[in-house]
């Protein structure tokens, strides 16, 4: 089983968050909540338990790392040194970074997107961070081991490109197809 943490800090957009959690467990993830505390608050007042705290998190236990955005969640995660020698870590074993809507920043601020194609929520605080990557407007974009993406309205197609890229493509096909069903 793969091991996957969502890292959190106060501001954090919910539906770039649960939607990885709901989607990866029903694939059969091993999905780790870390926040910089054991209760983080989200942009929009729903507050969530973390399993661990983000300076407990060790490289070589997980197979990926999901960033979810939200303002001020995404520049939370930025400042935050734990965070940034994690993805640090992850990102030079070959291990998946992923990052959604303004989280993308924490990257930039990790030194890991010169030259990369991404995306992002196109605000100026984003645009600015990402100025020498490659940013486009798709929904999702994958550059070796970083997968990026452009906001809540892009979670499940961010959420698919992680469990493709982590093997479960097919499993992630049929659930989306079963998901989106029209009843």
């Amino acid at each position: 089983m793969k091991n996957i943490a969502i890292l959190m800090e106060d501001g954090f957009e919910e539906i770039e968050t649960i939607v990885p959690i709901d989607v990866l467990r029903r694939l059969e993830f091993n999905v780790i909540l870390a926040g910089k505390t054991a209760k983080v608050a989200g942009a929009h007042s729903v507050n969530i338990e973390t399993d661990c705290l983000i300076s407990e998190l060790k490289a070589d236990e997980f197979d990926a790392l999901i960033l979810p955005g939200g303002l001020p969640g995404a520049t939370n995660l930025r400042d935050n040194p734990d965070v940034i020698t994690l993805i640090f870590e992850m990102y030079n074993s070959g291990k998946l970074i992923s990052a959604i809507c303004a989280a993308p920043i924490v990257l930039a601020k990790a030194g890991i997107m010169e030259g990369k194609t991404c995306t992002g929520y196109p605000i100026d605080i984003v645009k600015e961070a990402l100025a020498n990557a490659n940013f486009t407007s798709r929904r999702v974009e994958q550059d070796g081991n970083i997968i990026t993406s452009k906001g809540p309205g892009a979670a499940f197609d961010f959420t698919f490109a992680i469990a493709s890229y982590l093997g479960k493509e097919p499993q992630a096909r049929s659930l989306m197809k079963n998901m989106f069903q029209k009843i």
